[in-house]
């Protein structure tokens, strides 16, 4: 029997990509925006992508709830197939089409690369090998992803089992923000930062949620959550870049409860009351994965245009351009990428 699907959910992906393209736009373009374009710019983009991690804990947990009660290597093989074609078939494209419009060139060195990106592999050593802008996120996910069944398995068994998992992925976060206090900015600890078991926590949260039953849906998650983001991040380190102080100690957890409680309410409200909103939510959501990985590209192709012709814009003329073409492009590729999934 097919599961119900939560439109509201599609309505925060597609928004997060949204806000993730600001994010990138802005920083490449140096706009300030409050406390010398750190207080809401980099919040945004760093927990945008964290935002991403619960939404797709969500969407495996509501699916595979009842599939991983026992091991079995038919749905494993299964499992990773859908897993790996949801991802690869854009992700693949776009590294070969970045040797062509960054102009890489082909050697021994890149080909090696280009085969850990296709493997989608190359998180569970380095995610900042990705060959794509904002890539690393990806062998991010798929490195969720080659654990989720076992620790799906185990944590059905028992609820000691999904304490004990809690715990242990809690303390990876822990030993990530020792590590990183070494460190005077979030770019010079970004290999740190970046690896998956740091945020391995997000995705377990949002697998977690759907098994969630015993609260009523509340405006009140959304509220607090929203002011929790708004408000939290005031609390600075002597001598450390405000991009690290979003990422360790107070500021991280108040950060990460803010999302935690936006994307909860959003999961129990399932769809909107006026259909239409539905729609929409649904095909915003069809390019946010395309959204997310084509606009650095649109966004070069497009600096490059006006710098030889000498041209300049303004930020509110180049976000909304970048938008705009990469969801033009971006629809057209949800059947590229729909194809795959459908094999």
């Amino acid at each position: 029997m097919a599961k119900e699907r939560i439109y509201s959910l599609d309505a925060l992906r597609g928004v997060s990509a949204l806000l993730i393209v600001f994010y990138h736009v802005s920083v490449w373009q140096h706009r300030d925006l409050f406390d010398g374009g750190t207080y809401l710019t980099q919040k945004l983009g760093i927990y945008m992508v964290a935002m991403f991690y619960l939404l797709s804990g969500i969407s495996m947990g509501y699916i595979y709830q009842e599939k991983f009660k026992t091991v079995q290597s038919f749905e494993l093989k299964s499992f990773f197939l859908k897993r790996y074609f949801r991802i690869a078939p854009l992700y693949c494209l776009l590294c070969v089409l970045s040797i062509w419009v960054y102009t890489k060139t082909v050697d021994a060195e890149l080909l090696k690369r280009l085969a850990a990106n296709f493997s989608l592999l190359f998180g569970l050593v380095e995610p900042g090998y990705s060959m794509l802008t904002g890539g690393w996120s990806i062998g991010v996910e798929f490195f969720f992803y080659l654990f989720f069944p076992f620790l799906l398995w185990l944590s059905l068994r028992n609820n000691y089992w999904s304490a004990l998992i809690l715990v242990i992925l809690g303390s990876f976060v822990v030993i990530t923000a020792i590590l990183l206090a070494s460190y005077s900015s979030l770019p010079a600890g970004w290999k740190i930062y970046s690896y998956p078991l740091n945020h391995f926590l997000y995705f377990w949260i949002g697998v977690m949620i759907p098994r969630i039953k015993q609260f009523r849906n509340h405006w009140g998650y959304l509220v607090v959550g929203v002011l929790l983001f708004i408000f939290s991040g005031w609390t600075s380190i002597p001598d450390k870049a405000y991009s690290l102080t979003i990422v360790t100690g107070l500021n991280r957890v108040l950060l990460s409860v803010s999302v935690i409680l936006i994307v909860f309410y959003f999961y129990q409200k399932v769809k909107f009351n006026q259909e239409w909103l539905n729609h929409w939510s649904d095909w915003l959501a069809s390019v946010s994965f395309s959204l997310y990985l084509l606009h650095p590209f649109v966004y070069y192709l497009l600096m490059k245009y006006l710098a030889a012709n000498k041209i300049s814009w303004s930020f509110w003329y180049l976000f909304p351009f970048v938008l705009i073409v990469t969801v033009l492009i971006g629809r057209p590729l949800y059947y590229y990428e729909k194809y795959f999934v459908a094999l």
